[in-house]
């Protein structure tokens, strides 16, 4: 018998969907919106809708795990697309199920940094104004600690390592992204009960969204889970790119503030 697979395509705005049964549209946030476009909505059924505000794309992923009944599920973006190999074309269901034949979950290529993931929150944060503070992640391993100390080890291997799995996408079979869902669920309304999210402008309150890009890699990691790593094709622009180097866009920001800074300083 086939295995019925749903890979969610996360969106908040109309798109161009693919021409393919598998990827179904779901608007995150759907209570914020008066316009589904005739999409799934996350406000249905069991949700956190309202809180996507903190918990951005997650908001979906919350819905699809409490709702689906799917044997494999997924989640890309509405610009955000797993590829085969080095090329334009997604991944199809038979793609998927012969990955999922001899591996456990396919993320996106590991992204290589030049900095240590807990120096890119800061200088993310110091140079950008933009993602969490470091005491959020401050608050992260207290809650690991306290309630998973199991994960605390990988956990702080991860922040000072420099490769990291970005994105919130994956596609696995259902009864694993079950336990991820209620591993990463609870850890992130414990933090969730910790941060005060007034000290940031209220577009940049999904915090929750950014912590659980990087607690996905340490669930990934303390699991032994293996790992099949497909390259990402970003399809919103007349001329879709496909990112298949292993660095964030944003560190090249970073380092060209940080050189005008000094440079300023140095003339002055």
């Amino acid at each position: 018998m086939d295995n019925k697979i749903e890979i969610y395509v996360l969106t908040h705005k109309e798109f161009e969907l693919p021409q393919n049964d598998i990827y179904i549209p779901l608007l995150s946030g759907a209570v914020s919106h008066d316009d589904d476009f005739g999409y799934l909505r996350d406000d249905s059924g069991d949700n956190i809708s309202g809180l996507n505000n903190y918990y951005a794309e997650m908001t979906g992923e919350y819905w699809a795990w409490k709702n689906s009944d799917a044997d494999i599920i997924g989640f890309c973006h509405y610009r955000r697309y797993f590829a085969k190999g080095i090329s334009l074309k997604i991944l199809e269901k038979k793609d998927i199920g012969e990955i999922l034949k001899d591996h456990d979950i396919i993320m996106p290529n590991k992204a290589h940094m030049g900095m240590t993931n807990i120096e890119d929150v800061k200088r993310t944060r110091e140079y950008l104004d933009y993602g969490p503070y470091i005491e959020e992640y401050c608050t992260l391993r207290d809650v690991l600690e306290d309630y998973y100390p199991e994960y605390l080890k990988y956990y702080d291997e991860l922040l000072n390592s420099k490769e990291c799995h970005w994105f919130n996408m994956f596609i696995c079979r259902k009864e694993l992204a079950d336990d991820y869902f209620a591993w990463v669920f609870d850890i992130l309304s414990k933090v969730k009960s910790e941060i005060d999210f007034e000290k940031y402008p209220e577009n940049q309150r999904r915090i929750l969204g950014f912590l659980s890009e990087r607690l996905i890699n340490i669930y990934v990691k303390k699991n032994n889970l293996k790992v099949k790593e497909r390259p990402i094709l970003i399809n919103d622009r007349a001329f879709p790119l496909m990112y298949v180097i292993g660095f964030r866009f944003s560190f090249i920001i970073v380092l060209f503030k940080w050189f005008t800074k000094v440079r300023h300083l140095l003339t002055k």
